[in-house]
């Protein structure tokens, strides 16, 4: 059960987000709010969850990192992930992050 929406929806809310990043006329607001509303909520989730996880499990952020290129790296790791787009948006974007920003040593 996706209970925040599936992959298929946050991979389209999050293009209408990186358009409307890019200068171009987007068609949906609430697309672009949801999208980065999910990214802000999962990343910011995701640094105060480190306080309490494993050294390997733990997301090391860059400093300054915005919700718009949070909003890039999400659709990326969507776009290279295509069988699973059926599972949960939250779900997903948290591996895009593993993905994108493990810690080091």
């Amino acid at each position: 059960m996706a209970i925040a929406g599936d992959g298929n929806q946050l991979l389209r809310a999050c293009k209408e987000a990186i358009r409307d990043s890019d200068g171009e006329q987007y068609t949906s607001g609430v697309d672009i709010g949801y999208c980065l509303g999910l990214v802000n909520g999962v990343m910011s989730t995701m640094d105060t969850m480190n306080e309490y996880l494993l050294p390997k499990e733990k997301t090391c952020f860059p400093t300054g990192l915005m919700n718009k290129q949070g909003a890039r790296i999400v659709a990326k790791y969507l776009e290279e992930h295509p069988a699973s787009l059926h599972r949960d948006g939250a779900f997903l974007a948290m591996a895009a992050f593993q993905n994108s920003y493990p810690c080091k040593g």
